[in-house]
């Protein structure tokens, strides 16, 4: 700024006042929103069983959420080898960062159907949020219904 003018170095320092004042009310906006509203948080959910589906590929996973609004249901993913499939559920609580935000202890149980790239045959299933945890592989969707 060695080379500008008063009036020029007086706007410059203006502006960068203007621009770090911006920045820190867009701060304090989205921290008071995170608050008072909440943003969508994610976690993991343990897989308790999972069923081979109607089509060899297909795997029907059974996990442990929440009650709605406090564990609804985010995705499945799987990871395949040549001798096990991981599979990680994560389920969402909407508005989990907001100040009164508060979820009670009551599991309740998801289904979802996931398509593997190889049937599952003699793999064993583990799951992700548990690591060396083996999930138990019933015979059909009505054995995983009865519970």
């Amino acid at each position: 700024m060695g080379g500008l003018t008063g009036e020029a170095r007086d706007r410059v320092r203006a502006l960068s006042l203007w621009l770090v004042t911006g920045i820190v009310l867009a701060g304090v906006a989205v921290g008071l929103y995170a608050v008072v509203v909440g943003f969508d948080r994610t976690q993991p959910a343990a897989v308790s069983r999972v069923a081979q589906g109607a089509e060899p590929r297909d795997l029907i996973v059974e996990y442990v959420g929440g009650s709605p609004g406090c564990g609804d249901p985010h995705r499945v993913e799987v990871t395949e080898s040549e001798d096990e499939v991981v599979v990680a559920a994560t389920v969402v609580v909407r508005h989990g960062t907001r100040f009164n935000a508060a979820c009670d202890d009551e599991g309740v149980s998801m289904v979802q159907t996931v398509r593997l790239a190889e049937p599952l045959g003699g793999r064993s299933v583990r799951d992700a949020s548990r690591p060396g945890v083996t999930v138990p592989v019933v015979a059909d969707l009505a054995e995983l219904a009865e519970g």
